[in-house]
């Protein structure tokens, strides 16, 4: 025979397992900011080769480029 004692707790979302648990999750790298960015399609293309080739992330070229090129910024 079945139990069916915990049954109402996993439907409504009150069980024991799953959910948040601390220390679970991707860890922040830093801060989160949504910006729009307008380049040429030459540059985006080059970006998509870049993913495409060593499986990046848009995100992660783009970080990437940001970070080697920074110190640069004052020269602007």
């Amino acid at each position: 025979m079945m139990n069916f004692n915990n049954i109402e707790d996993n439907v409504e979302g009150t069980g024991k397992r799953g959910g948040s648990r601390k220390g679970a999750g991707r860890k922040p790298i830093g801060v989160t900011r949504k910006i729009s960015l307008t380049l040429p399609q030459e540059c985006w293309e080059e970006i998509d080769r870049y993913c495409r080739k060593g499986d990046y992330s848009v995100s992660e070229i783009l970080r990437s480029i940001i970070e080697d090129n920074l110190h640069n910024a004052d020269l602007l």
